[in-house]
């Protein structure tokens, strides 16, 4: 079964979010939140301690620049123009070498193979339906170093929040709105299961319950 999606559709919602003076795709409570997790995953002993990190689905570019401050060699694909133009103002704002490139993450030739020291999923995996994940997890384990880390935080699990369960398809386990299909709520096993039938090695994992919110599921594999 072919899924309809729409990617670029982001860019809209993007435009909004910098109209109405937020900080990203993420207010700033939520940017707490999720910068705090990055934290810990920086903090994670299989993460490594230097070198080049990938983010995925980079957005406003505030992960990347997490990075970039903390002495890694930062860069970031996102599908959205208007959010990366916005990341590149914050680089430049702060006086960071960050490499934003606007593409989609199903597609990461702009880089060599063995590129990265880590890819992170910047809440960007349930985003993609489909056999587009596959692609991603494809090019994922092209572009990182041979043991390079791949870190992933996604969204997984049945859904429990009111506005996710009227869109919620259980047939395909993706959130649907006007026929088009823009999340996937995964059990974490299939997601798992995905990972390492991209070739890659599962260091350790854990689902995250989160109260009144979706379950995460946060993964640290190898290549």
């Amino acid at each position: 079964m072919t899924l309809k999606t729409d990617y670029p559709g982001h860019d809209r919602l993007y435009r909004q979010r910098r109209q109405q003076g937020q900080r990203g795709w993420d207010d700033d409570a939520q940017w707490l939140v999720w910068k705090s997790e990055i934290e810990r995953s920086i903090a994670d002993p299989s993460f490594p301690r230097s070198g080049s990190i990938l983010e995925l689905g980079s957005g406003a570019g505030d992960v990347a620049l997490l990075f970039a401050e903390r002495g890694y060699r930062s860069a970031g694909i996102e599908i959205s123009p208007t959010a990366v133009a916005w990341a590149r103002e914050k680089a430049i704002q702060h006086g960071l070498a960050v490499e934003f490139v606007q593409g989609s993450v199903t597609d990461l030739s702009h880089w060599d193979e063995d590129s990265f020291d880590a890819v992170v999923d910047g809440h960007c995996l349930h985003c993609i339906i489909g056999d587009d994940r596959k692609k991603v997890l494809s090019e994922t384990y092209r572009v990182l170093k041979p043991g390079g880390l791949l870190y992933v935080s996604t969204m997984c699990g049945e859904p429990k929040e009111p506005d996710v369960v009227k869109q919620y398809d259980p047939a395909t386990r993706c959130m649907v709105w006007s026929g088009v299909a823009r999340r996937y709520l995964g059990k974490p096993e299939d997601i798992l299961k995905e990972i390492t039938d991209a070739g890659f090695s599962l260091a350790r994992h854990e689902v995250r319950s989160n109260p009144g919110t979706q379950d995460d599921l946060i993964a640290f594999a190898r290549k």
